[in-house]
């Protein structure tokens, strides 16, 4: 687990679209929010925040920096780990 808590883990959610907005990632940014934003405390909240995050790697993944692609999997194994349990 790369993130010691939920507050780190939001806190690099949170710095990862700013810096992909800065970059012009802008469709990328958007998913992230969106995925961001069903976070509520429930494992269907987490799993849609998967859903956006496996989205951005799908689709522009490829076209973001090495550091934004480092960090959104990172995001994305930790969540997936809440979600999975694993």
């Amino acid at each position: 687990m790369r993130f010691q808590s939920a507050d780190e883990l939001f806190a690099a959610t949170r710095d990862l679209v700013a810096r992909l907005e800065r970059e012009g990632h802008d469709a990328a940014a958007a998913e992230l929010l969106r995925g961001y934003d069903c976070l509520n405390g429930l494992t269907d909240g987490w799993a849609q925040f998967l859903e956006s995050l496996d989205r951005v790697r799908a689709t522009g993944g490829k076209d973001l920096g090495e550091a934004e692609r480092r960090t959104l999997e990172d995001i994305r194994s930790d969540v997936g780990r809440t979600v999975y349990g694993r």
